[in-house]
């Protein structure tokens, strides 16, 4: 993802949508790419911003990544990212994002 694209994603969300943080914030595919890095999924329903903290937290920890389910901030395979809330806590909300919601 360009900056240009990425930049988008940071004012839609204003940050990492867990803590609020800029400068060290990263795209995340609420449901994963899988193997091949397959493109259906690079879509702005599916994309939330997390700082490099959470997103690898996400990563690496069982507990966190049940926590990230809960949250909405990932996925299973399954669900559907414009019909699947995330927490944006943040700002105290949950929000569902549709795949115009960057134009």
């Amino acid at each position: 993802m360009n900056r240009k694209k990425f930049q988008k994603y940071l004012d839609r969300d204003g940050g990492c949508v867990h803590c609020g943080e800029v400068e060290t914030a990263v795209p995340n595919h609420r449901a994963n790419r899988g193997m091949g890095a397959s493109k259906i999924r690079d879509v702005p329903s599916n994309i939330v911003v997390l700082c490099a903290y959470m997103n690898n937290v996400i990563e690496s920890s069982s507990e966190a990544a049940e926590a990230a389910l809960t949250y909405g901030w990932k996925l299973n395979s399954w669900q559907d990212p414009q019909t699947t809330p995330y927490w944006h806590a943040v700002r105290s909300e949950w929000v569902y994002l549709d795949d115009n919601c960057l134009s």
